[in-house]
């Protein structure tokens, strides 16, 4: 049985000032600082252990924010892409899309709880395993024939027979879950999903499938930690929808030391792997860039915490960037802190922003209107409509805060 608490090398107490620091260094190293932006989506989504694709919008709004140039973010629909990561659904069975090799923990890691439900599914929809192996057969044969199909394609060819759409429709999410066939989304916009399926052996013949699932949980939680550390163990059972005592043997399992770390976020311990608390204590810091950071809706570096969200919201309320069903907004976030939040305003085809009272200068203000304009025009350039563009490029209001964290948890008290 795992201790109650991981093996620690060290402890280490961080003022509030290397706390800052180290959250900013943290953002810089996932390309949401001054001195760093990626060039290609590979590159994003492991850096940033995923793009969450719950929301069409997301991983591209992801990738804008981290990337070099607008143009970075066009290529998630490129082939060159597609190879590279794959779409699966894992942590707390929600869509990510990640890159091979964390594609395959993830799948391990959460196939027996995502197999449980799709397998329930099927027992609810009165379908027996003989049906089901029947279409999944037929399923492989048509895939294998044809290469990427979208789903109502799929469906359309199967049924009739004796095989029921619904009978397509689980067996093709059973072979999803269990790896048989990949998904990709093919259109060529961020506001648009052409939902196509196919072999995973064709589409992607490197993504080693074999992992068991101690393995696959033990690389997924170093994975999490080396990206997302310090981070406390609910955090980590957060983000990934495992049971402590599971996070505790991937960790026992590991050969990486670990630092404990108290913060003034939380009084919950933090942990670290301390090869990157050193690296981190080499590295010169410079002081906290002004630059404005537009993270997406459920952009993955605010939803890889839930017990020490005040990194980040610092006395703003949760309810101001999260919305009922705990999803995280698409937020303005300057050196390492959520200062407002900011839509994409249909009608006009441009952004829109609200900052909170009290947290930014002017001069910040100002930067968000610059930043704005830019994810604007990035937006604009992966959107699929032929509506034409009317309206500012972008608008910013001001609502009153900063909101106090005890204050009522309601985005309509934050105004």
């Amino acid at each position: 049985m795992p201790a109650a608490e991981p093996d620690i090398a060290a402890r280490h107490c961080l003022t509030e000032a290397e706390a800052d620091r180290l959250w900013r260094w943290l953002l810089d190293r996932q390309g949401l600082g001054a001195s760093r932006r990626y060039t290609d989506v590979p590159q994003i989504a492991e850096a940033a252990l995923g793009l969450h694709a719950a929301r069409l919008p997301s991983p591209y709004a992801t990738v804008l924010a981290r990337a070099h140039s607008p143009d970075v973010a066009m290529r998630l629909w490129h082939p060159h892409t597609h190879r590279a990561v794959t779409t699966i659904r894992c942590m707390r069975k929600t869509l990510h899309t990640l890159p091979l090799d964390l594609a395959a923990a993830a799948h391990a890691a959460t196939l027996h709880y995502r197999e449980r439900d799709a397998l329930r599914q099927v027992i609810n929809a009165g379908l027996t395993d003989r049906m089901i192996r029947r279409t999944t057969t037929a399923i492989e044969a048509l895939l294998s024939e044809a290469g990427h199909l979208p789903h109502r394609t799929i469906e359309e060819r199967l049924c009739g027979g004796g095989t029921p759409v619904v009978a397509v429709r689980l067996a093709l999410k059973l072979a999803w879950e269990r790896g048989l066939v990949t998904y990709r989304n093919r259109s060529a916009g961020w506001n648009r999903e052409q939902r196509t399926f196919a072999l995973t052996s064709t589409a992607h013949p490197d993504l080693d499938l074999s992992l068991d699932r101690p393995t696959g949980t033990a690389r997924l939680v170093e994975a999490y930690l080396d990206r997302y550390g310090p981070a406390s163990l609910r955090d980590v059972a957060w983000w990934a929808g495992f049971s402590r005592s599971a996070i505790l043997a991937a960790l026992d399992s590991g050969n990486r030391p670990l630092v404990a770390l108290h913060a003034p976020w939380t009084t919950a311990t933090l942990y670290i792997y301390r090869d990157r608390f050193e690296q981190f204590s080499r590295d010169g810091h410079e002081e906290p860039s002004d630059e404005a950071h537009f993270l997406a809706h459920e952009d993955v570096a605010l939803k890889a915490y839930a017990e020490t969200r005040s990194r980040y919201l610092g006395n703003v309320a949760e309810r101001a960037a999260f919305n009922q069903i705990g999803e995280a907004l698409p937020t303005i976030v300057v050196a390492g802190k959520v200062v407002g939040i900011w839509r994409w305003n249909q009608p006009e085809r441009a952004v829109s922003c609200i900052v909170f009272r009290g947290r930014v200068t002017s001069a910040i203000r100002a930067g968000i209107r610059r930043t704005a304009r830019r994810v604007t025009a990035g937006l604009r350039m992966g959107y699929d409509g032929s509506a034409p563009v009317t309206g500012t490029m972008s608008s910013i209001r001001r609502l009153p805060g900063p909101v106090a964290s005890s204050a009522p948890r309601h985005l309509n008290e934050v105004r």
